[in-house]
């Protein structure tokens, strides 16, 4: 299963170009923040080596990357939630949105777009964002998320093994390639 994990993880790096970024290491980025940052820690977009954010015609001078270690690298935070219709609440981990977000420099009355690879893009107003404990999960019940599930990063909020509508559920982003800063 681990070896699964790491080779569709450095598939997915190659489909977004986090392979790309030599700052980041030999480790595949899996998350990108683009646009007001103050701390990138990569240059701008590479037409060849980006080819997936060049084909969803995503463009940047500066940004971001996060790999799943740097991810890990910051403090995690579990959550559980529940939605109308499935089988019971699940147990999520991963670190805060508003800590990646810090890591990238992101004024903390920004707006941000998240994006999933299938084009799916929530708005957040700094309101939305402080109104929940908004995480950036990369696993479920204690098992890796992983692409064709929900992963490798899920954008959610917890609501405390409650059931909450769908209309709750539209806001989080499963499948989490993109935050773009506004």
């Amino acid at each position: 299963m681990q070896k699964f994990l790491s080779v569709a993880m450095a598939a997915f790096a190659l489909l977004i170009g986090g392979a790309s970024n030599a700052s980041a290491g030999p480790e595949p980025s899996i998350l990108t923040i683009t646009g007001e940052i103050s701390h990138p820690n990569r240059g701008a977009l590479d037409p060849f080596r980006d080819a997936f954010l060049m084909h969803k015609e995503k463009t940047f001078a500066k940004a971001f990357a996060f790999t799943l270690s740097a991810l890990a690298a910051l403090p995690q935070t579990k959550i559980s939630t529940n939605v109308e219709g499935w089988p019971g609440k699940i147990e999520l981990e991963g670190p805060r949105l508003r800590d990646a977000l810090a890591a990238a420099g992101v004024a903390p009355d920004a707006t941000i777009a998240a994006t999933a690879l299938d084009g799916y893009n929530v708005e957040l107003t700094p309101e939305e964002m402080a109104s929940h404990d908004w995480i950036l999960a990369v696993s479920a019940d204690g098992v890796p998320l992983s692409i064709g599930g929900r992963g490798p990063v899920w954008l959610i909020h917890g609501t405390d093994g409650k059931a909450v509508s769908q209309e709750v559920e539209a806001t989080w982003v499963w499948a989490l390639y993109l935050l773009e800063v506004k």
